[in-house]
């Protein structure tokens, strides 16, 4: 048989089986014969909100230029400075609309402007059109009232949600509820395209040039992040194995971690994508990074569940403490390589577990054992590419 094949067919059936626990268990809590028999969970819940004093010293620390928020801060008002003056020369009623458009699409990142500037422009200038369209066609005041109502409510339902589709139901609200008070029809709706075009445009040339934030500036320590949040959780998956009463709030909480962390730099790399091509540092790397971390979750998270939800017993723990030991140098050295970069190539072997005579599909030490060396391999991947990485 193939053992990764086979490994991966248990894997399958393990999570299908867990789908289906947790299935009863929400079942469960709405069936009142079954409520009293679910497990109250003993988990310290405070610890999973993040919560953030008001400090004074927080507030000076970020009044330098190192600081991407206090950059982002600086830009906006120089760029609505900016977007005043222009707004003040050109001779147009509802100029403040450039000031609103600046603001509402100045990002702290260059992607993120990027994407609301685009989103800004496609939801007005449609908006506009349809606009146009109401107010040539439709002059009955109890249909146009309908149609503002209808599209207030949906601006301001998709404002969330769906930025584009806010905007393109805001423009017509606005230019429908301008004629209502007779302030004007097709030449607002003219209007509010260029007061949006200036707008866009001096935002996303800020966000370019003046104090820009670029997302590969926050990659080292968002791979580090990720990282430690792979060790802590993996520290906590073995301690399943090798204590009799692990703490399940850290695990809990280290899990939680992972998933944070694993978004972020998902979220990170995609942003990347939005950037100039000279900003665009170690793609191909950062790629692979960010398959091996997710890879190494997913097998920690494996292993975790052939503990907690199956309870699988491995008989000879101490056989695995190497192998478990192992994989967290590897990773720890991993970080080391980010922090600080060595040109000196690093040899570090794998360890090996003792060969088992048992069958694979009959035996859950075999199934366990071969989930800790997958882990230890995927962590000596991680550890040869940030050995290459130069960041």
């Amino acid at each position: 048989y193939n053992t990764l094949g086979l490994i991966a067919l248990k894997n399958i059936e393990v999570n299908i089986e867990n789908i289906v626990s947790r299935v009863k268990t929400i079942n469960g809590y709405f069936n009142k014969s079954e409520k009293k028999n679910l497990k109250s969970r003993e988990i310290d819940v405070e610890k999973f909100v993040n919560k953030q004093n008001m400090d004074v010293k927080l507030f000076f620390e970020n009044l330098t230029f190192s600081s991407s928020t206090f950059r982002h801060a600086v830009r906006v008002a120089i760029v609505m400075l900016i977007g005043f003056v222009v707004a003040k020369s050109l001779n147009f009623a509802h100029s403040y609309w450039i000031l609103l458009t600046i603001l509402v699409i100045s990002k702290p990142g260059f992607s993120l402007t990027k994407e609301r500037n685009i989103q800004r422009l496609i939801g007005t200038v449609i908006g506009a059109f349809i606009g146009m369209g109401i107010l040539v066609y439709v002059h009955d005041k109890n249909t146009l009232f309908l149609i503002l109502l209808f599209c207030m409510i949906g601006s301001y339902s998709f404002q969330r949600k769906n930025y584009v589709v806010s905007v393109l139901f805001m423009t017509p609200y606005i230019l429908v509820l301008f004629d209502f008070l007779g302030m004007g029809g097709l030449s607002i709706a003219r209007e509010r395209i260029y007061d949006t075009l200036i707008g866009s445009g001096i935002a996303l040339l800020a966000s370019y040039s003046l104090f820009p934030n670029w997302e590969y500036e926050k990659l080292k320590s968002a791979m580090i992040d990720t990282l430690k949040a792979n060790m802590e959780y993996y520290k906590q998956v073995t301690l399943l194995y090798f204590e009799p009463n692990p703490n399940s709030t850290n695990y809990k909480l280290a899990r939680k971690q992972v998933y944070v962390s694993t978004s972020n730099l998902a979220s990170l790399f995609q942003r990347m994508f939005s950037e100039p091509k000279s900003k665009q540092h170690h793609m191909t790397e950062l790629h692979q990074f960010t398959v091996l971390n997710h890879l190494l979750s997913s097998y920690i998270a494996t292993l975790s569940l052939y503990k907690k939800e199956h309870a699988y017993i491995y008989l000879a723990v101490d056989e695995l403490k190497p192998i478990a030991t192992n994989t967290i140098y590897l990773i720890d050295q991993s970080i080391s390589n980010l922090n600080v970069h060595n040109d000196d190539i690093s040899n570090v072997p794998l360890i090996r577990r003792k060969n088992l005579n048992v069958s694979f599909i009959e035996n859950e030490s075999m199934i366990i054992s071969e989930q800790y060396d997958a882990i230890q391999k995927v962590a000596y991947d991680i550890f040869k590419l940030t050995e290459k990485l130069k960041i």
